[in-house]
């Protein structure tokens, strides 16, 4: 839902920069780059899955799983014209898409997700430094952008919380989870710094991305252990030991010479 509540606001963003105030531009353009971005998520994870069958060596599903992601990124940089609506992609709503496809239609995905994420930490790792690479300090010293920020992460915050509350009221969830739920939600990275670099193409996109940035560096900072408090309060998960918070803790039988 994020991303498709980005894809139109970046749309509209940036018809209005470039100065196109009309129907096509503000709202048939973004609608267009949503369909197709699903459509596209969508024919790609039914393709992945149609050829993973081919395929019974563990390291070419692999293999072939990676290459089809770079595909499918390929794909959804290309643009082209229809009458007079320009049409485009979404990176970030392809890629997810297909994942969710093919997660769902696939009876080997578990298997397969289980073995990339044994080498994607690399990966995310260096996405996480050149994302912070992009975060200039200098510019939080306006007075206006940290007022930007304060009112984005108090907003989100608020948002987060009191959203998680009313739905499982609505729900009828336990207390534990009306109180805890919201809490939980308070980390933010991976997607969002994708639709910061994403919005760093428009004209104010540095701020944009250098308020997004700061407050992931806030949230990552205090949200894992306020998730942590709020798993352990609701009886989620157990105080954590040595070894790990969602096992107790066994002690070692004393060491003999016998």
């Amino acid at each position: 839902m994020g991303l498709v509540l980005f894809s139109a606001s970046f749309g509209v963003a940036n018809a209005l920069e470039q100065g196109r105030i009309d129907p096509i531009s503000v709202i048939v353009e973004p609608l267009v780059e949503i369909v197709f971005s699903l459509g596209l998520g969508a024919l790609a994870g039914f393709v992945l899955n149609q050829l993973e069958v081919y395929f019974h060596s563990r390291s070419k599903r692999m293999s072939l799983s990676v290459a089809f992601v770079l595909l499918t990124v390929g794909l959804s940089m290309l643009s082209f014209q229809i009458g007079p609506v320009h049409c485009s992609f979404s990176l970030l709503l392809v890629c997810m898409m297909t994942g969710t496809v093919f997660c769902n239609i696939c009876p080997t995905s578990d298997e397969l997700m289980d073995r990339l994420d044994r080498w994607v930490s690399p990966v995310n790792i260096l996405f996480f430094v050149l994302s912070g690479a992009e975060l200039d300090l200098n510019i939080l010293s306006n007075p206006l952008v940290l007022l930007i920020g304060v009112v984005y992460i108090t907003s989100r915050s608020l948002g987060k919380i009191s959203g998680s509350y009313v739905s499982c009221r609505a729900t009828h969830c336990s207390e534990k989870i009306q109180k805890y739920l919201g809490i939980t939600l308070l980390p933010q990275a991976g997607v969002a710094l994708g639709m910061a670099a994403e919005a760093a193409e428009l004209s104010d996109g540095h701020m944009v991305r250098n308020v997004v940035l700061f407050s992931v560096l806030v949230y990552e900072l205090v949200g894992p252990t306020l998730t942590k408090f709020s798993l352990t309060a609701a009886g989620e998960i157990e105080p954590e030991g040595r070894t790990s918070a969602r096992t107790a803790n066994k002690p070692e039988a004393p060491v003999t010479l016998d």
